[in-house]
């Protein structure tokens, strides 16, 4: 299963009304081709380990609305400890799908921990999370994906991925930094939910 190839089936079980917090990497130009309505329905930032926490976060804040976490091993392995959060908070919205590759593949292809005997679900599961499951097949992928996102619990899937980066034309690779999608998915959440979370500098 390839990372593009996962992507494009999430996209296709998901909408313009759901929101998302996407990891680094070869991700982040994936999900930018790919994600429902090419809206600014994600927010990307670069800070490695703190997307399942940003999720979370949103889960909180909007219980009425999906929230999808786009993961990926080398994060959050950065901030395991953000397991333990999500299993004692466990918000029936938010679903956490790590992409694992089993290494750092834009920076050299080091490999990470679940290359060796690190589970990412078992640990989760350990950590109090429920519905943590990890798959190797697309099918599978699509299954439980779909299943996640509806059954009105918290998830948690590892999706394991073949190493390989999608080569997007240049036009088509993602042009925006983390600040700019800040703003850019700040505004596109106070158009959703109509109401104002910055509110910017006040005229004089």
């Amino acid at each position: 299963m390839q990372r593009h190839e996962a992507l494009e089936v999430l996209s296709g079980l998901t909408n313009e009304d759901d929101l998302f917090v996407s990891s680094i990497g070869g991700l982040k130009d994936d999900w930018w081709n790919l994600r429902p309505g090419q809206s600014d329905n994600t927010f990307s930032h670069g800070a490695l380990g703190s997307h399942s926490s940003t999720g979370l976060g949103l889960a909180i804040a909007l219980p009425h609305r999906r929230i999808v976490v786009l993961e990926t091993d080398g994060s959050i392995l950065m901030n395991t400890g953000v397991m333990c959060t999500l299993g004692n908070e466990r918000p029936p919205n938010l679903t956490v799908i790590v992409i694992d590759n089993e290494m750092y593949e834009s920076v050299g292809r080091l490999p990470t921990h679940t290359s060796g005997n690190t589970d990412l679900a078992r640990m989760a599961e350990g950590a109090g999370c429920i519905n943590c499951t990890t798959v190797t097949t697309l099918d599978r992928f699509e299954v439980e994906v779909a299943r996640l996102l509806d059954d009105g619990e918290l998830g948690f899937l590892v999706a394991k991925i073949e190493p390989g980066v999608k080569q997007w034309p240049v036009q088509d690779r993602k042009p925006t930094d983390g600040v700019e999608d800040k703003y850019r998915f700040i505004r596109y959440v106070e158009q959703l939910e109509g109401i104002v979370i910055h509110p910017g500098t006040p005229s004089k």
